[in-house]
């Protein structure tokens, strides 16, 4: 195997990798199941680059997180210790722009501001990319590890990263980006010049059993009755007064549309169609041709270091897109939130999997994997794969249950019902017991923020905890997230804990390696609140798929965030233990979901502090 860089091959995994050359030699599709550890990036990415050199192909390498793209970087990087091959990775321009890096800007403001520097040839940063040596570039790339050492590099050399990176792109075998930036439309135009011909391109989508979920995400759009109020303001005080007076109008029709969505039916788009009709498509063709006008022009101020972003008219203009949207695609629906005490509209893609295939199809084949796919003809039918094209092919390790003891405490619960000061010391009680006997590094992992922090609340008042404590904190940048993690993992001869959430940046696609965290606690079955949102989702996957919508929409994905969080500790080669700490885990309904490994290692008992005690005293796991 060329490409190969190890000495031995894990059980299965030469099988493995030659049955992924073999799909992609065909232009099969594939979904690659196997449990965290086993190594899937690395025989995934060793078959890839074997068919893309035979047949002059390039690979596209999605992630779901930045974090997650410096772990493939660190495999490609053992690849080319064995044969070289050029490869590159991409951020977005809000994580790379030196130019504007005091201030913040979203993606697509900076975008637009961007276009505006280069055209007045402002930003000394991507000029000087222009006579930047290829040699220098080469480099420097072949060099970094992570997003830090490249700014650090871009900021000595006085050169946009970003461009760096987009022109180095061109010349790889291997791109490693992220979905969000492949993905959103703001940034596809840029994107898409590091793909020479999507025909002749691979595409692996690392962690697919959230793609849906990032979709959705993406595609998910809100606007507020104040931001409709500002735009006004905006105008004016931008001086295009004719832009203002169309805007003002536009009031009382966002107010109908509101009442018509939240009063009588988030279905009824003919209802919307007529107002609409009423207020007249010419004053909103007109509407958007003025707002496509200006907002290329009113970014920048005559000095660019300190622009006016009209992030207001951006709102007007992406809102009278969506609306067209919504006419006529059946599966964007419309809802009203009243969460922050004002009416805002918001958009959401129940169904993305038409604009998945749509994409997805424009490549050579693509390789969906993940450690919890579940179901694969669920899968399969609600991302609408072709089942002529797509292989399904899981990974199972027979080592693997050996090493890892699977205890379930059926003594509580973590049900919106329950949540109780009381719960919450309770699981608080749990953590403490466990981290006093196993002095290990512990990864403990809660349905949401709220729980985490009540949970961390009743730890710190009713209990003396000796151990090193981490936490995952909402909105974290990618420089914190790293910091955190490594403290955490520097502690794994002596036993600290992290605090997560399932479906977090700790609990998918971070790598714990040997001793880095030896045991999980699972807080809670992460099944959403009720929400508006969710209501819509589930109606549509009811009427469209004749499916369990409960199942699909809410506890299939709920277990896998769970088995993801699990799944941090089997990296080790010694042993580990694994807590779910709720009563539903034991239940027939979501125990049978659970993948084999977990299943093969459960016990299921009512924990207090003498029997997890004995439980670890009793079981081979020696830790």
């Amino acid at each position: 195997m060329s490409y190969f860089p190890y000495q031995y091959y894990r059980e299965g995994q030469f099988e493995a990798i030659e049955f992924i050359k073999s799909c992609i030699a065909n232009k099969y599709n594939l979904i690659l199941e196997a449990v965290s550890g086993y190594g899937k990036t690395i025989s995934v990415l060793s078959a890839a680059l074997d068919v893309a050199e035979k047949f002059n192909l390039s690979i596209l390498y999605l992630c779901r997180t930045k974090r997650e793209i410096e772990h493939v970087i660190s495999e490609a990087k053992k690849i080319q210790e064995k044969k070289y091959f050029p490869f590159s990775f991409l951020f977005s321009k809000s994580d790379l722009c030196l130019f504007y890096q005091t201030q913040y800007f979203d993606n697509l403001s900076l975008n637009i501001l961007c276009k505006c520097l280069s055209l007045a040839n402002q930003c000394y940063y991507r000029s000087n990319c222009y006579y930047f040596d290829q040699q220098i570039l080469s480099k420097i790339l072949h060099n970094l590890d992570n997003i830090e050492s490249l700014l650090v590099q871009a900021k000595i050399y006085r050169v946009c990263p970003y461009e760096l990176l987009k022109r180095f792109s061109l010349s790889s075998r291997l791109c490693i980006m992220t979905y969000n930036n492949f993905l959103q439309e703001q940034s596809f135009s840029n994107v898409s010049l590091t793909l020479q011909n999507s025909s002749k391109t691979i595409v692996i989508l690392d962690e697919a059993h959230n793609l849906l979920d990032i979709l959705s995400e993406l595609y998910t759009f809100k606007i507020k009755e104040s931001e409709i109020e500002y735009s006004v303001s905006e105008a004016q005080r931008l001086g295009l007064l004719k832009l203002a007076e169309k805007l003002s109008s536009f009031y009382p029709l966002f107010n109908k549309i509101c009442f018509i969505i939240d009063k009588i039916s988030a279905h009824e788009k003919s209802l919307i169609k007529s107002e609409l009709t009423n207020f007249g498509f010419d004053k909103l063709n007109e509407m958007q041709s003025l707002l496509s006008t200006c907002l290329n022009t009113v970014f920048v101020s005559s000095n660019g270091r300190y622009p006016y972003v009209a992030k207001n008219l951006i709102k007007i203009y992406l809102f009278l897109n969506y609306m067209l949207l919504f006419l006529s695609c059946p599966n964007i629906l419309l809802y009203v939130d009243n969460s922050d005490k004002e009416k805002a509209l918001v958009f959401i893609n129940v169904d993305p999997s038409e604009e998945l295939n749509s994409l997805l199809n424009k490549f050579w084949s693509f390789i969906m994997m993940s450690a919890t796919i579940g179901s694969p003809k669920i899968y399969c039918t609600i991302l609408k794969l072709d089942p002529i094209k797509t292989k399904y092919y899981p990974i199972n390790s027979k080592n693997l249950p050996k090493k890892i003891q699977v205890i379930i405490d059926t003594g509580l619960t973590t049900k919106y019902k329950k949540r109780t000061s009381e719960l919450f010391k309770k699981i608080a009680g749990r953590i403490y017991t466990i981290s006093s006997i196993l002095s290990v590094n512990t990864g403990v992992y809660f349905p949401s923020y709220k729980v985490l922090q009540e949970t961390e609340k009743a730890l710190f008042s009713y209990y003396d905890l000796k151990r090193p404590f981490f936490k995952e904190l909402p909105n974290m940048t990618i420089k914190e997230a790293n910091t955190i993690c490594s403290n955490f993992k520097s502690y794994k001869d002596k036993g600290a804990i992290l605090f997560g959430v399932q479906g977090g940046r700790f609990s998918e696609g971070e790598n714990f390696q040997e001793g880095e965290m030896r045991s999980v606690i699972i807080v809670g079955l992460s099944i959403p609140p009720p929400s508006k949102q969710l209501f819509l989702k589930m109606s549509y996957i009811k009427k469209t798929y004749s499916q369990n919508a409960f199942l699909i929409s809410m506890l299939e994905p709920a277990i896998k965030k769970a088995v993801q969080s699990a799944g941090r500790v089997t990296r080790n080669t010694s042993y580990s233990v694994i807590f779910f700490l709720d009563s539903r885990f034991a239940s027939k309904s979501i125990f049978g979901l659970f993948p084999e490994w977990i299943q093969k290692n459960a016990i299921c008992t009512n924990l207090d502090s003498n029997s997890i005690e004995k439980l670890l005293d009793s079981s081979s796991c020696t830790l």
